[in-house]
């Protein structure tokens, strides 16, 4: 079994330290030598994070996510870390962009550096885009399942860089105002979340793992019919041993693009008929690519442990016990889904 014992997440919604709530910043940039302005969330202090800051930070959130959980401050030193991200050091790239001294980088770094801090060998990155601190989140429940572990963390992390922005607007998605279902584009956003699992069930109210899957089910960047993402989705039911009828919200993915959420909205009507109330956080965070996952997970934890939130639409509801399902889809069919267990 899988439990959320603790967790610590900066974004827009809870910046750093002394920060208050982020609206989103206007961005200057050059594209193509025109200059272009694009909304984006802030959640760090710093404008570009060097390798030193993320190292920093990464050891600030699982140290906390630890104490978070009861656990001492150096427990993540002891156990697996999975590390999922779009951007690891992008930033620090293009810091030494012009030293022509400058060392290459790779992905292992952010996790050579944190074994170098704890002396943790089973430090692992992933990269998958959108989904991958979700695919971190899966690969942390499969070594809960296995023989001899009990504890393991996930990180997710992403910081402002100039290449993510190029990048999407080259694709011309991004919005002014970021609506979920609405087809208008997406804003971005920074963030670093990360959560302490264990496979013993913790005192009082609790977080359950019930199930994950994961599938690739596209040729194209982008498909809108939902059938894959459909699949997913009972795939992942019939894993948590129950159906659609049990499931009290959906935590969408929610981009805001037109495809992606045409083939969102597709498959949970194909799935549940009315759907039951739809949550989205990349409003008030923006979307944290490959950080997403850990970040909203925690999220999710903080709204279930107050009782209320807001659906998609912004209207408060209330959360009881029992089953919710979140959904983490990314370009080139990358797709992930998970069913939660809330216990107050």
């Amino acid at each position: 079994m899988t439990y959320l014992c603790g967790q610590a997440v900066t974004c827009a919604l809870n910046p750093q330290s002394g920060c208050a709530r982020q609206q989103p910043e206007t961005l200057g940039f050059t594209f193509l030598h025109q200059a272009q302005q694009a909304k984006y969330y802030r959640a760090f202090a710093e404008t570009s994070l060097s390798r030193a800051d993320v190292a920093d930070l990464a050891e600030a959130h699982l140290r906390r996510a630890a104490e978070s959980a009861g656990w001492p401050s150096e427990s993540w030193h002891h156990a697996p870390v999975f590390i999922g991200s779009s951007s690891y050091l992008m930033s620090e790239c293009e810091n030494l962009y012009s030293d022509q001294n400058a060392s290459g980088h790779n992905l292992l770094y952010l996790a050579r550096d944190l074994q170098a801090r704890s002396g943790n060998p089973d430090i692992f990155s992933i990269a998958t885009a959108c989904t991958s601190s979700a695919h971190a989140l899966i690969q942390a429940h499969n070594q809960l399942s296995a023989p001899g572990s009990r504890r393991v963390f996930v990180l997710g992390l992403e910081s402002l860089n100039r290449l993510t922005l190029l990048h999407f607007h080259s694709l011309n998605l991004f919005a002014e105002h970021y609506r979920p279902f609405g087809g208008n584009g997406l804003i971005l956003g920074e963030g670093m979340a990360a959560l302490a699992l264990c496979a013993d069930k913790p005192a009082g109210s609790n977080l359950r793992l019930r199930s994950c899957a994961a599938n690739t089910g596209s040729g194209s960047l982008v498909q809108s019919d939902g059938g894959a993402q459909e699949a997913l989705i009972r795939r992942v039911l019939a894993a948590a041993q129950t159906d659609a009828a049990a499931v009290r919200a959906v935590k969408t993915h929610g981009i805001g693009t037109a495809d992606s959420d045409a083939a969102e909205w597709q498959a949970l009507h194909n799935v549940f008929g009315t759907p039951p109330p739809l949550l989205a956080f990349k409003p008030q965070t923006g979307h944290t690519l490959g950080a997403a996952a850990a970040i909203e997970t925690a999220l999710l934890a903080e709204a279930l442990h107050k009782g209320e939130g807001a659906d998609s639409n912004g209207r408060r509801i209330g959360f009881s016990d029992g089953l919710y399902l979140s959904n983490h889809f990314g370009f080139g069919g990358s797709n992930t889904a998970m069913v939660w267990q809330w216990t107050r």
